[in-house]
């Protein structure tokens, strides 16, 4: 056979080194011959994933979810870096000669192992450490915009149990295949009680302070057609302090008083940040803390301006 042709013939394909490296960070080394090169960086590109476990399973602190974030990032730039460097090395491989490793066997052989250990270490991290929902309505709003994809640390509670202040996924009492994300405002033993749009616990009336209107500029949302309409307030609860909404309603409609209640032992109440549209703790009453899925602590993709994107106040 012609020396040129079998050149062409064993000539490695930018677009298909690219397309290894897609499937497997590192994979398109391997079809270049780098075998070593492939797997060192197939080894960084899943040693966030590692780190992200063992961190989880030391340490519960809502910081945990920045090193996250930047872990998921530096993963991001591995792969990005082995593709380049998969396109650079193909384009290079002029008078190629196959080696070893240049066999679907060996391929197919990294496939299976290094993406069997990646899926079940990420099942292993959503199952018990960290999970991502998105939030498909208004009822935590101004905190949580429609359609916000937040990160719940479900490792948060295994040492201390929730507390005022904290926003939690939890499974919806009234059908258990949904989660709903609310604020929770009591803990056992807490008296609640709501009297004209006004939060009472242990008889005594959280305080109120008004934000300015531009603290809802760039998450400014519809309902049902309609700008939302309303005013912002701070409240303070015991150590937290957190924003809710009080939407304007129409002059035909009266929000109805919580008569008080204790909380339950191993339950607490939970109501959504935007008080006047929110199905929480005055429908279905306290929530047991078994029910609760994770503290919801990042919002780590924003429907709507970015500059809402990271801790979840």
């Amino acid at each position: 056979m012609d020396e040129q042709v079998v050149h062409n013939r064993y000539k490695r394909r930018i677009w298909l080194a690219v397309l290894m490296s897609l499937i497997m960070p590192g994979l398109g080394q391997v079809y270049c011959g780098r075998l070593k090169r492939g797997l060192v960086l197939n080894f960084l590109n899943i040693l966030p994933l590692l780190i992200i476990i063992v961190l989880f399973s030391l340490s519960n602190s809502p910081a945990l979810m920045q090193i996250v974030i930047a872990l998921i990032l530096a993963g991001g730039i591995v792969q990005l870096t082995a593709i380049v460097d998969s396109a650079f090395l193909a384009k290079r491989s002029v008078g190629y000669q196959l080696k070893d490793c240049n066999s679907p066997v060996v391929y197919a052989l990294l496939v299976l192992i290094v993406t069997g250990g990646s899926i079940g270490s990420a099942l292993y991290i959503r199952d018990q450490r960290l999970e991502a929902f998105r939030v498909p309505t208004a009822s935590c709003y101004p905190t949580i915009v429609p359609n916000d994809r937040i990160l719940a640390n479900k490792n948060a509670y295994n040492r201390t149990d929730p507390k005022k202040g904290d926003l939690v996924v939890h499974i919806n009492p009234l059908d258990r295949h949904m989660n709903y994300i609310k604020r929770i405002v009591a803990v056992a033993g807490d008296t609640v009680e709501i009297k004209n749009n006004r939060l009472y616990i242990n008889d005594r009336e959280l305080s109120w302070r008004k934000l300015p209107d531009s603290t809802l500029d760039n998450i400014r949302i519809t309902l049902m057609g309609k700008p939302l309409e309303g005013e912002v307030f701070e409240e303070t609860n015991g150590n937290s302090k957190y924003n809710i909404f009080l939407m304007n309603l129409p002059q035909n409609v009266t929000i109805n008083n919580f008569e008080k209640i204790t909380v339950p032992e191993h339950h607490c109440f939970v109501l959504g940040d935007n008080r006047n549209n929110s199905m929480d703790s005055r429908h279905f009453g306290p929530i047991p803390l078994a029910t609760i899925k994770g503290r919801a602590d990042y919002i780590y993709w924003p429907a709507m301006n970015w500059s809402h994107f990271g801790k979840i106040e």
